[in-house]
């Protein structure tokens, strides 16, 4: 934030970005497998540094059962209350800032920071904790259970609301008419369907742009909400001919 601040206040053209907190529903109709599998993906990729990464799981109640037991035959670990209160004090400062100490590091590495004993080759930590809402940067995950589409949406823009404005949000489902009724509520620039939220918001496995550079527009305070790339850094000198004549 500090970088974009400087850049806008600088004089010359700037185009800032915002940081991302994506939250990723799984509706009741989703492959949960699938979901799982793409969910895991997403955050473990580089260990959760990637903007785009899934910060929370919004899981639908009539799977939640099915959810969890693939969560954990995948390689998450999900913590006790007790256990995510201690996770919580070393990923958030007393400010509610992230603690920049666990960006990127393993799960071995940030649960050996905070005193917890995981089951060995452990890929991702799954609590139920409002302080882990926050962007994250690291293989962890906030869980959350909600009833209906419409539940889901909410708890999404609660954590929107709470950081990643206008960045990204993902949505697993068998019904397009789901995703776009998902994609429709939401307060994000970008909402991935059925992928890996990292990899869909940056282009890799969707049409997008491809770029690693994401506009969260003007609910992020940004000056575009595309994936910025070079076409965006191109001025364009255009001649145009009269298509509609001009009555005296």
């Amino acid at each position: 934030i500090g970088l974009v601040r400087a850049a806008y206040s600088s004089g010359k053209p700037a185009f800032g970005v915002g940081p991302g907190n994506v939250p990723v529903c799984v509706e009741r109709t989703a492959d949960v497998p699938k979901a799982v599998q793409d969910i895991l993906t997403g955050k473990c990729f580089d260990n959760g540094t990637i903007c785009a990464s899934e910060q929370a799981v919004v899981c639908d109640a009539p799977i939640e059962q099915a959810v969890r037991e693939q969560f954990k035959l995948q390689g998450a670990h999900f913590l006790s209350a007790a256990e995510a209160e201690q996770l919580g004090k070393i990923v958030a400062t007393p400010q509610r800032s992230l603690n920049p100490a666990i960006v990127g590091k393993s799960v071995e590495v940030i649960a050996k920071m905070a005193g917890l004993t995981v089951p060995p080759g452990t890929r991702c930590l799954i609590a139920r904790d409002y302080p882990l809402s926050m962007e994250k940067l690291s293989p962890i995950l906030a869980f959350y259970v909600v009833d209906g589409l419409t539940a889901c949406a909410e708890r999404s823009k609660e954590v929107l609301g709470y950081g990643g404005m206008g960045h990204t949000a993902g949505i697993h489902t068998r019904s397009r008419e789901a995703a776009v009724s998902f994609g429709a509520e939401m307060p994000a620039s970008r909402i991935t369907v059925n992928t890996p939220t990292t990899h869909g918001a940056i282009g890799f496995s969707t049409a997008l742009p491809p770029s690693m550079t994401l506009g969260c527009g003007s609910w992020g305070g940004n000056v575009t909400s595309d994936n910025v790339s070079p076409l965006h850094l191109m001025d364009i000198k255009r001649v145009a001919f009269e298509t509609r004549p001009v009555k005296s």
